[in-house]
């Protein structure tokens, strides 16, 4: 029997020292607020909460057949609005009311653009087919002006009661004058000008449709990029004060992804339907084929592919180009400026975004029903909304709501949890500001979830209220309508229960399961909470009934960041001199104990068990000569079996031998050579599995 060998191993492996104590500290990311819930509270890209100003419908709800989409906006001196719909063509006006008349009916089904003009007579742009109408306040209106473009998407006022139209599919700026009559005022290398803006100079700046550009151009018409983006359309421009440009960009609609196709050959005979159907058909030999699409299934795409849909960056005065927002889903329509901020219109869905003229902190005020955003207008008394998908409008004054909620998506702490406390930064504390959480066991919060706790008010650390679980939500309420408060970076501290480490892979690194020495084993563990790992080895006979511990002991370097979760390798050589010769089974178990609080801690018996085989001794040989010169051999091996035996010649080795059974596996081995073969070396060499090997010298007769 074997000796005993009382030392265990103990593997230690930690994921992270300092999250051994089991307290956690989640903080809130500008990518998980953003996607949180809000209902009249700003967030920002930097992270902050705070009350947006107020959105109110200025149209009326309950008004019959809404158009479908708001394409252009014009408000008169009066304050009265004007709204360019289609696919009725219809220029309606707005009152101060709310309510909505029908002024004048274009020819064409979409109303692309409108101006006012200085003598209060509105300007309006009908697409397809180019035609822009002149219509009095009286509702009475006539063809003004008919270009040779298919589509005017954008007009504007310029000096001495002009207008600028930005045309496509020709790509030009024109200027018409008060007769009506247009000129090329600018060429450009665009297939379509989409957005214009007059600039004090008496110049203009102009996106484009097509490569993305967007161009400055001087008071008599000469005219160079100012940039040039990835993104296809410039289709919407603002100028600060300050010589900064705005420019939001739209990339075409991304081609409908093809479900994975199936095209199989039927045997001859069988009738197929018409091949319009797209089922049924026949290839080029005019034998019938079945094809079509297979449902459920998705194609190639992945979420790392998707492409850029939107963008708004900021061209400084001197050229330089940032960046300021994207966005893989949401696709920008509209800009405006309000002289220290500029507002964007996205879809789909429909939302409200407010950038800070010189910072790159974008705020998303508000969500609305409709699919898109499609027009902004600032008219002095607030700014006007349009949207489409149905079209509605809707004012944004200076005020904010009286009261404000944004509920945050579930965190999740990976398994069920003792809550702890929750902390926020206040910027400004003008107003009262109240935390509540709710916790829960399901990812979507349903009725298994506790209700919300009280109201909790000290941003330094308000204790958590609710039953322990793997989520929990949380929820802000602004109470205005004169609350300035900003809340930056809420955390919760949390300590998670217990969760059983892990192991995987655990191997013996010897190629036949057999050594003559030591023995080297390897696995990887994981652990969730970052707790190190004990590992213990034991053995046995296969004839015993105990396990006996390893010998060797091996510590790993700790590794104090948190943010690791990975797999660890571990590895132990085990000196097996001290064994018998024989059979042996390996078993582990793991341990997180040291790090958990005493009757928390887990240990865990690995279900792979190992099969080692300890072998010292060479193989026997013994070795016949037959009739003719050739040899008869018998090889055996007590206890790993006989794995290749050789032919040599002057320490040489000639070639290897094949047994009368064919294959070298068993514990004997009978192996014979014909004279010509033995008359080619002068010795046998036998190797067994674990690699002990021995030598003999060949019998000549």
């Amino acid at each position: 029997m074997t000796r005993a060998i009382a030392l265990a191993l103990t593997f230690a492996l930690s994921m992270a020292g300092a999250a051994t104590a089991g307290t956690r500290t989640w903080t809130a990311s500008p990518e998980f607020l953003a996607r949180g819930k809000s209902d009249g509270v700003a967030v920002s890209s930097r992270g902050r909460l705070f009350l947006a100003p107020e959105l109110t419908r200025m149209d009326d709800e309950e008004a019959p057949a809404p158009p479908m989409q708001i394409w252009s906006m014009a408000v008169d001196e009066q304050g009265d609005l004007y709204l360019g719909t289609g696919p009725d063509g219809h220029v309606l006006r707005v009152g101060p009311t709310g309510a909505r008349e029908l002024l004048f009916t274009v020819d064409e089904p979409l109303v692309t653009a409108m101006t006012i003009l200085p003598d209060g007579d509105l300007i309006a742009a009908g697409a397809p087919g180019g035609s822009i109408y002149r219509i009095g306040p009286d509702g009475a209106g006539e063809l003004w002006a008919e270009p040779d473009e298919r589509y005017v998407w954008t007009l504007t006022n310029g000096p001495q009661g002009t207008v600028f139209a930005g045309t496509g599919e020709q790509g030009t700026v024109l200027r018409i004058a008060a007769s009506g009559r247009t000129e090329v005022f600018f060429d450009s290398d665009e297939a379509h000008i989409v957005s214009l803006i007059a600039l004090p100079d008496g110049g203009l700046l102009a996106g484009g449709a097509g490569r993305g550009l967007v161009y400055q151009i001087d008071g008599e018409g000469n005219g160079a990029a100012l940039y040039d983006d990835e993104l296809a359309e410039a289709t919407a421009l603002s100028a600060a004060a300050d010589g900064n440009v705005y420019a939001a960009l739209v990339a075409p609609p991304p081609a409908e992804q093809r479900h994975p196709a199936v095209r199989l050959r039927l045997p001859d005979g069988v009738r197929v339907g018409a091949a319009q159907d797209g089922v049924g058909a026949f290839d080029d030999a005019g034998r019938p084929v079945l094809r079509g699409v297979i449902e459920g299934l998705r194609g190639d795409e992945r979420p790392g592919d998707r492409a850029v849909r939107g963008r708004l960056v900021r061209i400084d005065a001197d050229g330089r180009s940032t960046v300021l927002w994207e966005s893989t889903s949401e696709s920008p329509f509209c800009l405006t400026d309000r002289g220290n901020d500029v507002l964007m219109g996205t879809g789909e869905p429909a939302r409200l975004y407010r950038v800070e003229d010189g910072d790159d902190d974008v705020s998303l005020l508000a969500s609305l029903p409709q699919g898109q955003l499609t027009a902004l207008l600032e008219t002095g008394k607030g700014v006007v909304l349009g949207t489409s998908n149905p079209g509605a409008v809707y004012r944004m004054r200076g005020g904010r709501p009286d009261v404000g909620v944004f509920v945050s998506p579930p965190i999740d702490a990976g398994a069920p949890a003792r809550w702890g406390s929750i902390r926020w930064d206040m910027v400004q504390n003008d107003g009262r500001t109240e935390i509540y959480t709710r916790t829960g066991n399901s990812l979507e919060p349903d009725g298994t979830w506790s209700g919300w706790g009280p109201a909790l008010f000290l941003p330094s650390g308000s204790n958590i209220d609710n039953p322990d679980g793997r989520f929990l939500q949380w929820r802000a309420r602004f109470v205005g309508p004169r609350n300035d408060a900003v809340v930056e970076a809420p955390a919760v501290r949390y300590a998670p229960y217990n969760r059983p480490p892990v192991m995987r892979d655990l191997l013996l690194d010897a190629p036949h399961d057999a050594v003559d020495g030591d023995a080297r084993l390897e696995w990887s563990v994981f652990d969730a909470d970052h707790d190190p790992v004990d590992v213990l080895l034991e053995y046995r006979a296969r004839s015993a009934n105990g396990w006996t511990p390893t010998s060797e002991t091996a510590h790993s370097e700790e590794d104090d960041d948190e943010r690791l979760y990975r797999w660890r390798d571990g590895s132990l050589t085990w000196d097996t001199s001290g064994l018998d010769e024989g059979r042996y089974e390996i078993r582990a178990s793991i341990s997180d104990e040291r790090a958990n609080a005493p009757g928390e801690g887990h240990r865990v018996s690995v279900a792979e068990t190992l099969r080692l085989t300890v072998d010292r001794t060479p193989p026997e040989v013994e070795a016949r000569a037959t009739t003719g010169g050739g040899v008869e051999l018998a090889v055996s091996d007590a206890h790993s079996g006989v794995r290749r035996v050789e032919l040599v010649d002057h320490e040489l080795r000639v070639h290897a031998l094949r047994p009368i059974d064919g294959v070298c596996d068993s514990a004997s081995e009978t192996f014979r050579l014909a004279g010509e073969q033995a008359a080619r070396g002068d010795t046998i060499r036998a190797v067994d599995f674990a690699g002990n090997t021995i030598e003999v010298e060949l019998p000549r007769r």
